[in-house]
This record gives C-alpha cells, structure tokens and sequence, in this order.
C-alpha cells in the first residue's frame, strides 16, 4: 500500500515538475530574483541560446504549417467534404470576426489606458553569434502549398504522397515535442534575462495587471454572448448548456489541453444538440482549429505588448492581415504545448514589428494565461455546436423549399 502511495506520489511529482507552464513561471521567477547576480557576459551566453532556438523554430515551421495542413486535408473522405468544407468556412468566419472583436475592444480600451511603457535601456546586449538558417518558405507559402496538396490527395489518394505526409508531420511532431517544448523555459528566458539586464521589465507585470485582468473579462463576457446565442436567449436553457458543458471546461483549464477535454465535450454536445452524430463529426474537427480563447486573447495581449515597448498600435490594414494569417496558421498549432503563439511568431514579426525580446515576453505571458485561454476555447466549442446546428438546420429547410 504503502508503495503504492509512494509510486503516485512521483508520477504526480513527475507531472507537475516536467509541466511547460510550471517550468516557465519557475524561469520567470527565477529570472526577475537573480537578474543583478547574474554577469553580462552570462546573460549574452543564454541570449544566444534563445536566439538560435528561435532560428531552428522559424527554419522548422514551415515543414510545419505545410505538413500539419496537408494531413488534415487529406483525411477528409470526399463523400464528406461538402460538410467539412462548411464546417471550415464557419470556423474561419468565426475565428476572425473574433479577432475582429478583440482588436477594437482592445484599441478601444488600450488607447483610453495607462499602459506603462518599459524605459528606455542604457545597457543592450546582443549574443556572441547569430546562426541564420535558410529559410525554405515563407509562411503564405506554406500554408498554400499544404492547402494545394491536402485537397488533391483527399480528391485522387496516392499511397505514397499520404506515407511522405505523415513521415514530415510525424518527424516535425518529434522535433516540437521532444526537443523544443521542453526547452521552451530556455528559449524564453534567455530573452527575458536580457529585458531584465537591461531594465526594460521592472514594474510592467505590475502596472498593467488591469489591462491582463480586463482581457480576461472581455473573454468570458464574449463567451456569455456565446452561450445566450446557443440557447436561443433563454437563461434556464443557457445554465443546463452550461452545467452540461462544466467538466470539459475545468478539464481544459486544469490540463492546459483541448484534447484531454475532447471526451467530456463530446459527451455534453451529444447531450447539448440531441444529435450524437453530428457531435462527433464536429467536436473533433474544431478541436485545434476552432480557439476563440486564443483570437481575443492573442490579439489584445499583442497590443498591449506593442505599447510597452513605445510601438503604435497596428493599422487596420495590418491588423486584418495579422488576423487573416494567424488564423490559417491555427491549423497548424494543435497538439503542441503553447504552439499557437509558437507558430504565431512569424506572424508576429512580419505585420505587428515584433522583434525578438517583444516575441520572447508574448510567448512567456501566454503561457501564464494558456489555462484561461485553453478553457476558453473549449467552452466557446461547446457553444459552437449548437449554434452551427441551428444554422445547418436554417440551410437545410432552405433547400428543402427549393
């Protein structure tokens, strides 16, 4: 009994110590105690080692974005594609006007705030060497080419281009999981040892607490909306959808994972809709693509970081063409612990300005409120469900009168 006891006490311990978001408040922590202990010529050491983490990301995403998407496309059955294709279009339109909404409440709210900018540094450091990778394609590129690919091999299968898929997704999959999550503290710290050395972050967290705690609010506000709208604004209705939805909500915030919440969701969209198959064909296809969390979290959390380090917020032209990108980019972010914001990066970088440091405070700031938003995500999918029944069942007596 007694060994027993002990033996999940370790797995427990295992977990908690091997989790990505406990490993980075611990680097975060760690970081803002010992800053001034640490020597220049240590914090330019670690430095490098972020920065040439950063170029094996960016050299690998695009094996990435194209692998991630031609799979998932090649998986759709033709029979099914009239279904998917609907499904994608209603997830895609969703996912921007919730980008959409997040940038104007958040310019909205960000433009009428004290945001605290960090000061302008004395000391910079820079590594002792940069490894610039080649750069196989461009993130458009990528995502074209998977689109292109997935959809001729979902219509005219071939064996052989399905086996080179999965061989570049699986291998890419390894390269994420095995090697750059768990040095995600090590790529983020590095970055953060510089923004502390060089006085860039002292008091920032503090003075715009009320910025993080109103973008947590506008979520969940965005959520109730959500919730009304599947229950046709009836309140007695809307709290047994929510009792119903609960446990895959807790599961996904305790677990920072959409798919360890997929069993409970599918249970309360079975119960939610009357309609187990149309359940089970949904639930699974939104899992990784569908993430309201991360469109009005990422978005604002973006502006609020662009202000701290005294940029402009982003025009509009801009912002739609960040929005637009980011959400293709989504398709490619499942599965791996922070890899929205991760595949984000290039995004980040091409139509907001981010440089380095601004990428390395995003990333360690979402993987704080990854809970919050991987919560959010799963409630806004088991809100989905139904309002796409309501809207497949609105077509569906359309074309039964033509």
């Amino acid at each position: 009994m007694y060994k027993k006891e002990a033996s999940l006490n370790t797995k427990l311990f295992n977990k908690i110590i091997f989790n990505p978001l406990f490993q980075l408040i611990i680097v975060i922590a760690a970081v803002s105690v010992c800053y001034t202990k640490i020597a220049p010529e240590m914090v330019r050491f670690f430095l490098t080692i972020s920065i040439f983490l950063r170029e094996l990301l960016i050299f690998v995403l695009p094996f990435l974005l194209f692998s991630f998407v031609a799979v998932a496309l090649s998986a759709i059955p033709k029979e099914g594609m009239v279904f998917v294709l609907g499904l994608m279009i209603a997830v895609f339109v969703s996912n921007f006007l919730n980008i959409m909404v997040s940038g104007w409440v958040g310019s909205f709210v960000l433009s009428g705030m004290e945001t605290h900018p960090m000061p302008a540094s004395q000391t910079t450091f820079s590594p002792f060497f940069e490894l610039h990778l080649p750069h196989v394609a461009s993130t458009v590129q990528s995502l074209l080419a998977g689109v292109s690919v997935g959809f001729l091999n979902a219509f005219f299968p071939n064996k052989h281009v399905s086996l080179i898929l999965h061989f570049m997704h699986d291998y890419v999959m390894k390269f994420m999981k095995k090697f750059f999550v768990p040095l995600l503290p090590a790529f983020v710290g590095g970055f953060l040892l510089k923004l502390f050395s060089e006085g860039k972050m002292i008091g920032f967290v503090g003075n715009n607490t009320r910025v993080c705690v109103m973008m947590c609010g506008v979520l969940w506000l965005y959520l109730a909306l959500w919730l009304l709208a599947a229950a046709s604004f009836n309140i007695k209705k809307a709290a047994r959808i929510f009792k119903t939805a609960f446990p895959a909500i807790v599961t996904a915030f305790s677990t920072m994972s959409s798919a360890a919440a997929l069993p409970l969701s599918l249970e309360a969209a079975r119960k939610n809709t009357n309609d187990p198959v149309l359940a089970d064909a949904v639930m699974p296809l939104t899992l990784n693509f569908h993430m309201v969390g991360d469109t009005i979290l990422v978005p604002v959390m973006a502006m609020m970081v662009l202000l701290a380090f005294n940029y402009p917020l982003p025009s509009v032209p801009n912002f739609i063409l960040f929005g637009v990108f980011f959400i293709l980019n989504k398709f490619a972010g499942g599965g791996v612990p922070s890899g929205t914001i991760m595949v984000t990066v290039p995004v980040l970088e091409k139509y907001l300005g981010f440089d380095d440091s601004m990428t390395a405070f995003i990333i360690a700031l979402y993987g704080i409120i990854d809970p919050i938003a991987t919560s959010g995500n799963v409630a806004a999918n088991n809100f989905f469900v139904i309002i796409f029944q309501k809207i497949r069942g609105v077509f569906k007596k359309r074309l039964e009168r033509h």
